[in-house]
């Protein structure tokens, strides 16, 4: 049960499913033609996809990969695409493959800054406040 990561894919779930319903919420601000062409281009085709993959991304740099991750992030769609668009189950599946590259290049960063702790190198001063507050990386399991 510790390699799936749950609370951490639950962590980065929330985040995504609070992104979207903030960007549902916006849309209402709209009148009805302005806020169907918001729901449609920027929800379901520009940043939604993207914002799955950036938050798996971000998610995976600090935690490794999370497997459940992808399916989750194709699932969080799932309630509103019956509420408020056409069912389309590719967008469902597109947003979990998204969710799952990100998670994947999200572990390659990780992998990557952990080799360098290996080897003795200073952590790259990259990070933001938020993530210098915890520490990050248990190189101990990879010994």
């Amino acid at each position: 049960m510790e390699k799936l990561k749950l609370k951490a894919t639950a962590e980065a779930a929330a985040i995504l499913l609070g992104f979207f319903v903030f960007g549902i919420l916006i849309s209402f601000l709209f009148d009805e033609v302005t806020a169907e062409l918001f729901r449609i281009v920027i929800l379901e085709w520009g940043a939604f996809p993207m914002l799955c993959a950036i938050c798996g991304g971000v998610v995976s740099m600090k935690n490794g990969f999370m497997p459940l991750y992808g399916i989750l992030s194709g699932a969080v769609f799932l309630p509103f695409m019956f509420l408020f668009f056409e069912p389309n189950w590719g967008l469902a599946i597109a947003y979990a493959l998204f969710g799952a590259l990100g998670s994947l290049f999200g572990h390659w960063l990780f992998l990557k800054e952990v080799k360098r702790i290996e080897e003795g190198r200073p952590e790259k001063r990259r990070k933001s406040i938020i993530f210098s507050m915890f520490d990050r990386y248990d190189t101990k399991k990879y010994k």
